[in-house]
């Protein structure tokens, strides 16, 4: 049987995050592995950028502006519908996401959603568009140290799933924010040696270069879609003597 992109892609990702939890997290040995905190991972957060929507006095740089509404169609491998924005030139040399960045969503949520959506750039995201990306002023960017990149992105999801980020937030009523410092800096985990986690990101680079190559291979197949039913539908292709 043959699946479609989304359901391949779906089913990648799934096997991403239980091989990080079988690796990582059911097998940990107490010897070579360490305590700490995401701060002892993450080299800094970078705060985003809304800037304007059009060109309007220094704000010259166009970028793709990254939201918390985005982060389920990028993490599906999905362009979305990612709005472009214009910011300053030199917000844009300290904000501009590349491969290897976490961006995470920091205002929002519901009360059965929390806040901490996060989304991994790599290259074979920033490809899929003709001009660089920033993130809202919603979210945050993560930049871990070299090569912990997906061991913190699945680690983050790892503990989204079970529901940890509800205890970070503040505020009761409309929009809830995330103290993702106090996060970072107090949210207790294990750090894995850095040969173990070479391996698991060789593993991902992969996985997300996959997924990345199915999302294109759906919209393209959508395009064809979009493109040939009202045609059908119309009378425009007639279709009556083909055989099934």
């Amino acid at each position: 049987m043959v699946y479609p992109p989304y359901q391949v892609n779906d089913n990648l990702r799934q096997q991403a995050q239980a091989l990080f939890k079988k690796w990582f997290v059911d097998n940990p040995d107490a010897i070579l592995w360490k305590e700490g905190t995401f701060s002892n991972l993450i080299e800094k957060t970078i705060s985003g950028d809304w800037g304007k929507d059009s060109p309007s006095g220094n704000n010259t740089e166009m970028v793709y502006c990254i939201r918390g509404a985005d982060i389920p169609e990028v993490r599906a491998g999905n362009k979305g519908k990612m709005p472009t924005r214009y910011i300053l030139p030199k917000n844009y040399a300290a904000k501009q996401l590349v491969d290897g960045d976490i961006v995470v969503e920091i205002s929002g949520g519901s009360p059965t959603q929390s806040t901490g959506r996060a989304a991994a750039v790599s290259d074979a995201l920033l490809a899929r568009y003709d001009k660089g990306m920033v993130c809202t002023n919603f979210c945050k960017a993560l930049k871990p140290r070299a090569g912990y990149s997906m061991y913190v992105y699945y680690y983050w999801q790892y503990l989204y799933d079970r529901d940890i980020f509800f205890s970070y937030e503040n505020g009761t009523t409309g929009i809830k924010n995330l103290d993702i410092n106090g996060f970072i800096e107090t949210e207790p985990i294990v750090i894995a040696p850095e040969d173990l986690v070479e391996k698991f990101d060789a593993v991902c680079q992969t996985v997300f270069s996959k997924i990345y190559a199915n999302g294109m291979e759906n919209e393209q197949l959508a395009l064809v879609r979009d493109t040939i039913l009202p045609k059908l539908m119309s009378g425009e292709i007639d279709v009556s003597a083909v055989q099934l």
